[in-house]
């Protein structure tokens, strides 16, 4: 934890701002620096300073900006738990959705497949060649990377794909 966050903390401690404490006291996941900076920035709005003038405001003030920064807090919180619930439902979606498996399977595979064969081509090929003195051709790195990059292109921008020719062949 950072020193400004231990140094609010302390100050929310004797406050009645539950939700400041949770964010600043708790272990939020991957999330917990990003909510608590914004938490930090919020109080120091609050206060009428930059985060980094925090430590210096008199202990008064500090009270009455962390006070007054925790309905926003609470927001921030509500808008996280939001998006992870969203999130999960959406995951959730993709795998109720049923269906033969190819229709959702290719992708998984294409992943495993493609870290063996980079795998393959960076680290066991080589070890092989060098352990045993043989002499397997390598796979073309640009071929390679024109596989791995067609892959990503379907997996991450296909329905955008789609939807670009769906709308510039209707003119749009």
């Amino acid at each position: 934890m950072s020193a400004l966050a231990s140094i609010l903390l302390g100050a929310a401690g004797d406050l009645a701002v539950p939700i400041i404490k949770k964010i600043l006291g708790d272990k939020l996941g991957g999330a917990s620096g990003e909510i608590a900076g914004k938490v930090i920035d919020i109080i120091a709005d609050k206060a009428g300073v930059t985060p980094d003038k925090l430590p210096g405001v008199p202990d008064d003030d500090l009270r009455d900006a962390i006070i007054a920064a925790e309905p926003a807090a609470a927001d921030i919180l509500v808008q996280h738990v939001e998006s992870q619930r969203l999130m999960n439902e959406t995951l959730q979606a993709e795998l109720d959705k049923g269906g033969p498996i190819w229709t959702w399977a290719w992708r998984p595979g294409w992943m495993w497949l493609l870290g063996f064969i980079w795998l393959y081509t960076i680290v066991l090929r080589p070890l092989v060649n060098a352990a045993f003195g043989a002499s397997i051709e390598a796979i073309d790195l640009g071929t390679l990377m024109v596989l791995t990059g067609t892959f990503t292109t379907f997996y991450m921008g296909g329905h955008t794909a789609l939807r670009g020719i769906k709308e510039w062949r209707a003119g749009k």
